[in-house]
């Protein structure tokens, strides 16, 4: 008869910590798996944001050139000098890569350079299209040196 009502809740509820080590064991593998793809997928995002920026600078000083017949004189050191110069032009990565841009032949070209900053994980990479749409890179922008 002690048996009949005995109380069942004795029984124990949870996981072993055999089962809970196997579980975090899998899980770090997952990340480790995980995480450097993320990583490179981010950098070729950025990449290709940069390459994109330049695209439309470009687009800018076509513009420039119908309106003018010349392309700009000045060479712009950075990204506010592109900006003060060609307000209607705005870089979305412009924490990750700095714009400039160098002066052909006395208004008869450009040069549009992408530069990644050193505190990004893209150190050493230069982007450049020119006025006949030459497009270089370095190969520390994931191993192309053509865009």
């Amino acid at each position: 008869m002690y048996h009949k009502f005995r109380d069942n809740s004795l029984k124990p509820l949870g996981f072993t910590l055999l089962e809970l080590m196997i579980t975090v064991a899998i899980v770090a593998i997952l990340a480790a798996i995980a995480l450097p793809s993320y990583q490179n997928y981010i950098k070729r995002a950025n990449i290709k944001a940069a390459q994109t920026d330049l695209i439309s600078l470009g687009l800018v000083y076509e513009n420039y050139y119908q309106r003018n017949l010349s392309y700009p004189n000045s060479d712009y050191a950075n990204t506010s000098a592109l900006i003060t110069a060609f307000p209607l032009w705005s870089a979305s990565k412009i924490d990750i890569f700095d714009f400039s841009s160098t002066n052909v032949g006395s208004g008869k070209g450009y040069i549009l350079i992408a530069t990644a900053k050193d505190s990004s994980n893209l150190k050493d990479c230069v982007l450049k299209i020119n006025t006949t749409n030459d497009r270089e890179a370095t190969t520390n922008c994931d191993g192309k040196t053509t865009w």
